[in-house]
């Protein structure tokens, strides 16, 4: 039996590692998160079907939309049962357009006005949900992540329906988690 506090403690290195891995986009770093079948539904709104897969992606992006600066969380929650477990948080995801093709997405069109600019950074809004087992992919008992789903946040000043607040009115739930190494 583990300590479900030790649980939730290796969920969250894993968790801010994999994070951290996206400044500069550290393929290293990021391979070590993730079991080797994983799913992805990136921020991009396209599907990535193994871990194999991400890497192509990281070493795509390095020449087009490069993470330079801490990816910042807040509403970071984790949750665990036995040997399943998953996170959820909001964030902001910094990057620089390296490439006139940048995102090579719609959905993350840096020129779109709902995204925030800070010089040569856009700063896109978005949501994730990660889903963790307590397996490497070999059977050994090691928390990974088998499937990260992100996908974009509604822009601060947007009515939300049904409440009419909006995400600037609401702020962060908790304190805003930067990143970094």
């Amino acid at each position: 039996m583990t300590d479900p506090e030790d649980d939730v403690r290796e969920i969250r290195r894993v968790h801010r590692q994999w994070w951290a891995a996206n400044r500069g986009l550290d393929v290293e770093r990021m391979r070590e998160c993730f079991a080797p079948d994983y799913l992805m539904w990136n921020l991009n709104s396209h599907p990535y079907f193994s871990l194999e897969e991400k890497e192509h992606l990281f070493r795509y992006y390095k020449e087009h939309m490069v993470p330079t600066e801490p990816v910042e969380l807040w509403d970071v929650r984790v949750t665990v049962e036995g040997d399943m477990g998953y996170v959820t948080a909001e964030g902001i995801l910094p990057v620089v357009i390296a490439s006139s093709e940048g995102s090579g997405s719609a959905v993350m069109d840096a020129a779109a006005p709902h995204y925030e600019r800070r010089g040569d950074v856009v700063r896109f809004r978005f949501r994730e949900t990660s889903v963790f087992r307590r397996d490497d992919g070999g059977g050994n008992p090691i928390w990974k992540i088998w499937h990260f789903h992100c996908s974009p946040l509604a822009p601060v000043h947007e009515p939300r329906p049904g409440f009419g607040d909006t995400a600037k009115q609401r702020g962060t739930r908790g304190p805003v988690e930067v990143m970094s190494d």
